[in-house]
C-alpha cells in the first residue's frame, strides 16, 4: 500500500512538473501540448518511482547483509554460540542499576579427552554441550563460548537462588548426555550475582571465576557459588 501512495505521489508530482516547470502559458483542457505535458510527468512520475524502488530495495539488500556479516562476528562457528567478542561488547552494556547473575561453565578434563581422542570428539562434545545449554536457559538469557571449553551464561532480573538452580539443571542435563563409547561428559560451574558478588559487572566476572575454581577444587562435576 505505501508503495502504491508513493507511485501516485510521484507521478503527481511529474505531472504538476511538467505542466507547470515546462509549459508556462495557460492552456485549454484539452489541448494537445497540455496533454503531452501530462503524459510526460507521468512518465517522468513512474520513472522516478521505479528508480526510487530499486534504490530502496538495494539499500535493504545491504543493511540486511551488514546485519548478517555483524551476527557472523559475533557467533562461534562451532557451537552456535555467541562468542567473547559478542561477551566483551555485552558486559559494556549491563546496567548495574539491574539484578542479573552470571555462570561461568567448564567442560572437565577437556584437554585430555581432546588429546586422547581427537579434536572431532572433541568439538561434537562442544556442540552437544552447547545444545543442552540453549535447552536449559531461557529465551532473555544469553550464553558465550568464552574461549576452549569455558562457557559463560549471563542472567539477566535472575537472582543467586535462581542462577544456582539454572547452574545445576544444565550440569545434570550435560552429565546425562549419552557420549557413546566415550568417557562421560561432566562439567564444573561457578556462579556469581549483583550487586550481592560485586559492585560492578567486572567484580562480578572475577567472583563468578573464583566460583569455577571453588567447583574444580571441589572434585569437579559440581556448582558452587561464592
Amino acid at each position: 500500500m505505501s508503495k502504491l501512495w508513493l507511485l501516485i505521489a510521484m507521478v503527481f508530482t511529474g505531472i504538476i512538473y511538467a505542466v507547470v516547470l515546462l509549459y508556462f502559458m495557460p492552456m485549454p483542457v484539452f489541448n494537445n501540448i497540455l496533454l503531452h505535458c501530462i503524459l510526460l510527468g507521468t512518465l517522468f512520475g513512474v520513472v522516478n518511482f521505479i528508480v526510487a524502488v530499486l534504490y530502496y530495495r538495494r539499500h535493504e539488500k545491504l543493511k540486511s547483509l551488514n546485519q548478517q556479516l555483524k551476527s557472523s562476528l559475533m557467533k562461534d562457528s562451532l557451537t552456535g554460540l555467541l562468542n567473547r567478542r559478542a561477551f566483551d561488547q555485552a558486559i559494556k552494556d549491563v546496567d548495574d542499576s539491574s539484578l542479573y547473575s552470571l555462570i561461568f561453565l567448564d567442560i572437565d578434563n577437556f584437554r585430555d579427552f581432546n588429546n586422547h581422542f581427537g579434536h572431532d570428539i572433541g568439538d561434537n562434545v562442544l556442540r552437544k554441550v552447547g545444545e543442552t545449554i540453549k535447552a536449559c536457559v531461557r529465551a532473555t538469557d544469553r550464553v558465550y563460548r568464552y574461549g576452549g571449553e569455558e562457557i559463560t551464561l549471563i542472567l539477566m532480573d535472575c537472582d543467586k537462588k535462581n542462577a544456582l538452580k539454572m547452574a545445576e539443571k544444565i550440569r545434570s542435563g550435560i552429565s546425562q548426555l549419552d557420549n557413546q563409547a566415550y568417557p562421560q561428559i561432566t562439567a564444573s560451574l561457578g556462579v556469581s550475582s549483583y550487586p550481592e558478588d560485586g559492585r560492578n559487572i567486572h567484580e562480578v566476572i572475577v567472583a563468578s571465576d573464583k566460583a569455577l575454581l571453588k567447583a574444580k577444587q571441589s572434585g569437579k562435576n559440581c556448582t558452587r557459588s561464592c
